[in-house]
């Protein structure tokens, strides 16, 4: 079921914790999830029992913290009024919510933290090799001839039965949307699923036609991309293209993988100047 963002007006999932587009949490959703902190005391401990290093990341846990580029969240012990702020890098403050609902302002900050470590993680990914250090003279030209014909009289025959396996493998389809028989289909990871009558997708086994001549009913990649008269009858297909990261099948960053995910991150390496602090959020 598709739900609306309240901070940007996308259209999201209902089972996503947040907005894939602007960040934002999904108030539509359930907070149910195991282990997910719900009170700012739960949220210290989850920290520390990740050994999370918040205050490197800038996060300020039941803390008015009063200097630039920081995150954080207080509550007001007379008022029980909680507060999640960011402090931009001029010293102006953007508040997040203000309220009593201490789980959902909770989740905020949490979420907020999720997001900051995985672009970090992603970052570090995205990093060049480094470079191979000067001035150490490399193997002898005698030395590096014998190497590349070693390396030529094993790579050849590897390349040769590799040219072999794909000329004669058996091709498979793409992942996207198709059009067979009067019914909407879609392929994803070697299965193929069939829309129901309310729109929802179930695994199906796939007709001989549609499996031997399926690019003749091939619609489109993208559910976007998608004619009216298709996309009317049927709900985008929740690959992971949904979530925060399409390249990377393992990186399911729902509550409860994340919750069971390793925190551990080198936050010796942390740099706070890589955070947008002229942003709101």
């Amino acid at each position: 079921m598709k739900v609306t963002c309240e901070y940007c007006g996308s259209n999201i999932d209902d089972t996503l914790a947040s907005c894939p587009n602007c960040g934002a949490v999904n108030k539509h959703m359930m907070r149910s999830a195991n282990q997910v902190p719900k009170t700012i005391e739960e949220l210290e401990q989850f920290i520390k029992d990740k050994n999370i290093d918040a205050e490197k990341m800038r996060f300020f846990i039941g803390v008015d913290y009063k200097q630039p580029k920081a995150f954080g969240i207080f509550k007001d012990p007379s008022s029980r009024i909680v507060t999640v702020y960011k402090n931009k890098a001029n010293g102006e403050r953007a508040i997040r919510y203000k309220g009593d609902d201490e789980a959902y302002a909770v989740n905020e900050i949490y979420q907020k933290m999720k997001t900051e470590l995985i672009q970090r993680r992603q970052a570090d990914l995205n990093k060049p090799a480094a470079p191979r250090p000067s001035g150490k003279s490399g193997p002898s030209m005698p030395l590096k001839i014998f190497l590349m014909i070693f390396m030529l009289s094993i790579m050849v025959p590897v390349i040769f039965a590799c040219c072999m396996v794909i000329l004669f493998a058996k091709k498979t389809p793409g992942r996207g949307y198709y059009s067979y028989g009067g019914d909407r289909y879609y392929y994803d990871t070697n299965s193929w699923y069939l829309a129901s009558g309310d729109g929802e997708w179930e695994r199906t086994s796939c007709p001989d036609d549609l499996r031997d001549n399926y690019s003749d009913y091939f619609e489109c990649r993208d559910y976007s991309s998608l004619d009216d008269d298709f996309a009317d009858v049927v709900e985008e297909f929740p690959t992971e293209a949904n979530s925060y990261n399409d390249d990377n099948d393992n990186d399911n960053w729902d509550s409860d993988n994340w919750n069971n995910d390793n925190w551990d991150y080198n936050y010796g390496g942390w740099n706070a100047g890589n955070t947008d602090w002229d942003s709101n959020w």
